[in-house]
């Protein structure tokens, strides 16, 4: 009987430690336990980071062309002469 309460104690003990090193957050921040995929995780965010900032930059130069074709074409459009007789036709209409 006593051998089974030590063969459990031994299997209760070796669980919690294969649970710690399975759990990263039970490794406190800043502490020597901070492993490899700290760092990894770091590296991820600084790149997603990087690619955010490019995407928003992109957008936001993609609506100002956007804008400037629209004002362009609105332009144009005003300045164009119109026979007497034919039918007008808004290209800003949206038939679908």
């Amino acid at each position: 009987m006593l051998f089974l309460w030590a063969l459990a104690f031994i299997l209760v003990l070796q669980e919690r430690d294969l649970l710690a090193v399975a759990d990263p957050v039970s490794v406190l921040p800043g502490s020597l336990g901070r492993g490899h995929w700290c760092d990894e995780h770091d590296m991820i965010h600084e790149r997603l980071d990087i690619i955010e900032e490019k995407v928003i930059k992109t957008v936001e130069h993609l609506e100002s062309e956007v804008k400037s074709l629209l004002n362009i074409i609105s332009e144009t459009t005003s300045n164009i002469p119109i026979a007497p007789g034919t039918p007008l036709t808004d290209i800003f209409d949206d038939t679908s």
